[in-house]
């Protein structure tokens, strides 16, 4: 039996493992961590991504995990209300994007893919180096409690984050595609109120808050690079109290009046970037390993699932085989990149262009902030916008299962 080892248990490394063993095919999936009881930030479903799950017909899996469906959508600039928008249930084709629990669903995901025998999962094992064979890659060096060991496999997939070590392996040169940002991240407790996403841009600060999973307010605060050393040196009250200047009156008192309870709040630093191929004889990156995507509008989860699938339906035609064909698996894993790249491409070039306008100390960027200002109060252009932004919640491309 061909097989295959998937490093990174992510929801791009998950869904694909359990994709590949539920159609016959031996998948063992590698985690660095040995739980996935940790923070994370991208937790947004965006409807391309609750499309996925349906695809891979995971929609009563995902119907367990904690979530909270935004009700509403508001966007503010330099403190002012210019959009908001109530969701109905049958709006966004009746999947309006999600908050949920990422270490419930990777959980929920394994789970389903430990009912096929063809998967194993192996947790708090870190990969050293990748095992080859002349030019082919053959499969990975381990190192787990018990030293290190040889693991072989047909095809090694590097589904383990925007610090890949399988990127790095393969020695994959990538091109930055943003502009230099840091992203500050926590939670506070959220209003009884707020029930979903508010945008706030403007001067230099583009924030954005949420209802979350755990009925928390998820922040995150883009700031200009190199920006959050002197903020640090204030404190959190310090740049609480920063934030809450650039955002409405009602959730500034909000802000100070809980500065106290701020949850686990971290810098991280914004990368944008993808390599300029995913993949090598013998091996593939997909997810943030081969397209690292800006925070802007929540895409990272959504795109990585799509991955999978089409990653799926090309790779089990080959690998459900007695013997893999080089030939044919070279040719799959192009043709992966081939399918997936006008989606990232598109996406991350849309995802470059709101920080450029909204962070920017330039003389013009304030009157450019004010006129779309003036343009999403104006319903016509409004509904031209949601036209072009459309790729965010819905994708560039077409996304189905095929095996």
């Amino acid at each position: 039996m061909n097989r295959v080892v998937i490093v990174g248990a992510g929801p791009a490394g998950a869904s694909l493992a359990y994709l590949l063993a539920h159609r016959g095919i031996e998948v063992i999936l590698l985690e660095r961590r040995r739980s996935f009881d940790r923070e994370f930030r991208g937790e947004v479903l965006m409807p391309s991504g609750i499309e996925a799950f349906e695809q891979m017909g995971l929609t009563e899996v995902l119907a367990k995990v904690p979530a909270h469906t935004q009700q509403d959508i508001s966007m503010y600039l330099n403190g002012r209300l210019v959009l908001r928008e109530t969701l109905a249930p049958d709006d966004f084709q009746g999947r309006r994007p999600r908050a949920v629990s990422q270490p419930a669903l990777l959980e929920a995901i394994v789970q389903e893919a430990e009912k096929s025998p063809h998967f194993s999962f192996e947790r708090g094992v870190s990969v050293k180096a990748l095992l080859r064979d002349g030019d082919v890659i053959c499969g990975v060096r381990v190192r787990d409690d018990d030293g290190e060991r040889s693991l072989h496999a047909d095809l090694v997939i590097g589904a383990d984050g925007r610090n890949s070590a399988v990127r790095k392996q393969l020695n994959l040169p990538a091109r930055q595609m943003s502009p230099p940002m840091d992203i500050v991240w926590c939670k506070i407790p959220c209003p009884d109120e707020w029930a979903g996403m508010r945008g706030y841009a403007g001067r230099g600060h583009l924030l954005v808050a949420y209802h979350t999973w755990d009925d928390t307010l998820q922040l995150g605060w883009v700031i200009l690079k190199g920006t959050f050393g002197e903020l640090r040196s204030r404190g959190i009250n310090g740049w609480i109290e920063e934030m809450s200047n650039h955002v409405s009156p009602d959730f500034a008192e909000h802000l100070r009046a809980h500065q106290d309870a701020t949850q686990k709040p971290f810098l991280l630093e914004s990368v944008s970037d993808r390599v300029h191929h995913w993949s090598a004889p013998g091996a593939l990156v997909i997810g943030d390993a081969a397209h690292t995507m800006s925070p802007v509008a929540g895409q990272g989860i959504n795109i990585a699932l799509r991955d999978a699938i089409v990653a799926a339906n090309h790779l089990v035609p080959v690998l459900a085989t007695a013997a893999v064909n080089q030939t044919s698996l070279a040719n799959a894993l192009t043709a992966i990149e081939k399918e997936r790249l006008p989606e990232v491409e598109k996406i991350q070039d849309m995802q470059a262009q709101p920080p450029k306008v909204i962070l920017t100390r330039a003389w013009w960027g304030e009157p450019v902030r004010r006129l779309a200002g003036v343009a999403l109060g104006n319903q016509r252009i409004r509904q031209r916008a949601a036209t072009r932004f459309a790729a965010f919640p819905y994708g560039v491309t077409q996304v189905h299962m095929t095996v």
